[in-house]
């Protein structure tokens, strides 16, 4: 057996979103051997390329770990379902397509705990934005809320297809 077959420079658990953007970047160094491990199967079930098929893959050991989170006596003892994505894809393969950011406030709380500004939010938006491939920074589209959305990453972010008063609510 040829070792070279098991050498590899970089090994990146979770095929997520941030794992295969991060095998992706690696990968693009031909001479970067990189390895991509996801626990979960194919993202071939036709329930997760359909928005409302969210609803069919969360909580189904087909496409997610089925986590729960701890009784919470401010719901009478229940506990949630915890979806996380177990699937090529990850959770944005079970999240209904949406695309959202974390808090601003709890990237400020991790700086402020780790004593690391490198995690505000006014540090993280930048890389946010070099991962985008937001519809609104599309040369010659409105350009609205040019200064938190960037242009011609891997992360394609489109604009909402319907619409109803609720969802615009």
């Amino acid at each position: 057996m040829n070792n070279d077959n098991h050498h590899f420079d970089y090994i990146v658990i979770g095929a997520g979103t941030a794992g295969c953007l991060m095998a992706n970047r690696l990968s693009a160094d031909p001479s970067n051997r990189v390895l991509l491990i996801e626990a979960g199967g194919r993202d071939n079930y036709h329930w997760i390329h359909v928005p409302v098929g969210y609803l069919y893959c969360i909580d189904n050991p087909r496409t997610d770990w089925r986590y729960r989170t701890a009784p919470e006596p401010g719901l009478n003892g229940r506990s949630l379902i915890y979806p996380r994505g177990r699937v090529l894809g990850g959770c944005s393969s079970i999240n209904g397509m949406i695309y959202m950011r974390g808090q601003a406030r709890d990237y400020d709380h991790w700086a402020s705990v780790v004593d690391d500004p490198a995690w505000r939010w006014q540090s993280c938006l930048a890389d946010f934005m070099r991962h985008e491939n937001h519809y609104r920074q599309d040369p010659g589209a409105d350009a609205e809320h040019g200064d938190f959305h960037g242009y011609g990453g891997e992360w394609r972010v489109e604009k909402q297809r319907l619409t109803w008063p609720v969802l615009d609510d």
